[in-house]
């Protein structure tokens, strides 16, 4: 479980990620890491997909993945 806080995430990303990045905080905050880990796959996945239907560029997937340590 792994979350970078001095990264913020653009507003301008898709309604849906957005959502999934506040329930993401949720489980950080309450120290869940199962939960956490679990639906990070999941939005892992998500952001990919997003990213390759050009929904969000190649520099925010990097700001997504360095924020949750992720490559």
């Amino acid at each position: 479980m792994f979350n970078d806080n001095t990264i913020i995430l653009p507003e301008s990303l898709p309604t849906g990620l957005q959502s999934d990045f506040r329930e993401l905080q949720e489980y950080y905050d309450a120290g869940d890491w199962l939960q956490f880990d679990l639906l990070f796959e999941a939005v892992e996945a998500s952001a990919k997909a997003y990213y390759l239907a050009g929904k969000i560029t190649r520099e925010e997937l990097n700001l997504i993945f360095r924020k949750y340590g992720i490559g």
